[in-house]
């Protein structure tokens, strides 16, 4: 009798010791003073987030947080971002903070007009992965991509990265392919699907090399089909298109001014030195540039030149064009005068 007094007396213990850890383990808060940011990958298993919590001093013990997220099926709520945790919480606290809280994502900007090597600096600038990978991708260097419209650009993805605002979370390495895919399904999503997908006829190649043109050139949209009217003619006619903006893409950078000498830059891409559209897209066009090369505006014009305000004024022959280019060059005369104007009056005033 006495035995068993004894053997219950130290069960009573053993279990009141254990209760008392268990609910340490539990319910008393741990971590540091401050908020504590923990990242979850895009694929990361739920024990690899509870290693690193454990690392980051935020749990007691590793494998009873993980018993305690499955009770609350947090390993199929847990999504991957970035969470800034209130330390110091309990382990209870913080399994219920990290079923109720959505994460913060990396925002990621395509805006319309620009070059795959300006996005693939962008989310390398960002940390979602590696400029040099992505743009081998873009340029499918393995001849890996599949897509399912027709594809005869040299197997290059430039022009097919849809322009808008994408939120992803914080990637593994060699993750870059899962990025292009987005950015294509965008396009496919947003205009293959409504405006192509049942238009076999269409040239998809020649219409968003149209549109990237178009897309770089100009500012408002209400001329956009008339430029890719402009464009139309041209090629039918046989005439080089001229455009600076095929230059800038051939030199790889952005100039406010075209010079002379830049004309002269050897590239399949130089409209000025080749007749007919480039190889392929310059940029990634917008929605309105693409639909603008998909229904130019049937015009009598030619040519086009700066305006000075935005805009462009649009010719028939090369004799009223040459007149529209003296104009805009007077213009930009003046202004340049004006402007050195004010800084000498606001160096006099200095002075004085």
């Amino acid at each position: 009798m006495k035995r068993f007094r004894k053997g219950l007396l130290f069960g009573g213990f053993a279990f009141a010791f254990f209760a008392g850890w268990v609910g340490v383990q539990v319910f008393v808060p741990t971590g540091p003073q401050g908020p504590v940011v923990l990242t979850i990958r895009r694929g990361e298993s739920f024990p690899s987030v509870a290693f690193q919590l454990e690392q980051q001093g935020l749990i007691r013990s590793r494998r009873l947080f993980e018993g305690l997220g499955h009770l609350v099926r947090l390993p199929h709520r847990l999504r991957a971002g970035i969470y800034r945790i209130p330390s110091p919480l309990s382990s209870w606290q913080l399994v219920r903070f990290l079923s109720e809280s959505r994460p913060q994502l990396i925002r990621l900007t395509i805006w319309e007009g620009m070059m795959s090597k300006e996005v693939a600096a962008k989310i390398e600038e960002l940390g979602l992965g590696r400029a040099d990978r992505f743009m081998a991708l873009v340029r499918n260097d393995d001849n890996q991509w599949s897509l399912p419209l027709p594809f005869p650009w040299s197997g290059i993805l430039e022009g097919l990265l849809y322009p808008d605002t994408y939120l992803f979370p914080p990637l593994f390495p060699d993750q870059e392919e899962f990025l292009l895919q987005t950015f294509i399904d965008g396009f496919l999503k947003n205009f293959w699907e409504p405006y192509l997908k049942n238009r076999p006829e269409i040239n998809v190649q020649e219409l968003v090399t149209i549109a990237s043109l178009v897309q770089w050139e100009v500012k408002k949209d209400e001329e956009r089909s008339i430029v890719a009217g402009v464009i139309r003619n041209r090629l039918a006619r046989k005439m080089p298109l001229q455009i600076d903006a095929t230059v800038l893409y051939a030199l790889g950078q952005r100039k406010t001014r075209v010079l002379y000498k830049d004309l002269e830059v050897d590239s399949p891409y130089n409209t000025y030195r080749r007749i007919g559209l480039p190889p392929g897209p310059i940029c990634s066009p917008g929605l309105e540039s693409l639909k603008a090369a998909l229904s130019p505006a049937k015009v009598p014009y030619h040519y086009y030149v700066a305006r000075g305000d935005g805009g462009h004024t649009f010719t028939t022959n090369y004799a009223d064009h040459l007149k529209a280019v003296a104009q805009y060059r007077r213009l930009m005369r003046q202004r340049w005068d004006r402007m050195k104007q004010t800084e000498k009056n606001e160096k006099n005033v200095n002075d004085e």
